[in-house]
């Protein structure tokens, strides 16, 4: 018998899973859906146009960002893509100039507590993903864990399952803007030329790493 501790809480306090998944869709902190269309086009732009952009560092101690980079450059034609200082410097400054809520206190912004900058669809590692605006929310961090990083089971199971589905809904256009990219048949071509050439002159790397790094540029699923 499996013992689930947020199972035990829900039934302890007599909260039915309906409702607590519920509550924690609707106090999620979403950006606007004309701010994130703006946002989206600007951040295409920076890719293409070799502007300085940020992804999340790759593998232990981020040794394996050097490879992302160089797949990087060779798909948009970008040298100033660059790792986060911390991981989220970048995605939070977004969530903040554009939501009006910051964890901290700036000023013209609404404080909040116990958020969590967090990653819907993950490839943080992508710069088209990481600083994508349909892709970060301000999450409660009751149920960040929920969002599929850090727990396990059937409720984490169905309340991310309902999140992408929101998601999806609310940024249909942009999230299938994206897909359409990724799945292009020469950016799939480029993107496979760039894997055989890392594996080609980087004999010490995984056919794991490689494959992790080229599922960072897998489309959206729901």
């Amino acid at each position: 018998m499996n013992r689930d501790s947020y199972l035990n809480f829900l039934k302890t306090f007599k909260i039915s899973d309906d409702d607590f998944i519920e509550y924690g869709l609707k106090d999620i902190i979403f950006i606007p859906k004309d701010k994130a269309h703006n946002e989206w086009e600007i951040l295409k732009n920076k890719i293409y146009s070799n502007q300085e952009v940020y992804i999340r560092g790759m593998g232990r101690d981020a040794t394996g960002t050097k490879y992302m980079l160089e797949v990087h450059k060779s798909l948009f034609g970008n040298s100033n893509i660059k790792k986060d200082p911390s991981n989220n410097t970048h995605p939070t400054k977004i969530l903040e100039n554009l939501t009006g809520f910051s964890k901290r206190k700036l000023k013209n912004s609404n404080l909040i507590s116990n958020y969590q900058v967090s990653h819907i669809f993950g490839h943080t590692k992508n710069a088209l993903m990481f600083m994508a605006p349909w892709n970060i929310v301000y999450i409660p961090k009751l149920f960040d864990p929920f969002s599929g990083h850090e727990s396990k089971g059937e409720l984490t199971q169905i309340f991310s399952t309902k999140l992408k589905e929101i998601t999806y809904e609310k940024f249909k256009v942009q999230i299938d803007d994206y897909n359409n990219i990724v799945n292009n048949s020469k950016f799939i071509d480029s993107l496979n030329s760039s894997i055989e050439n890392l594996k080609s002159s980087n004999s010490e790397m995984s056919d794991k790493l490689l494959k992790s790094i080229k599922d960072e540029f897998s489309e959206v699923k729901i």
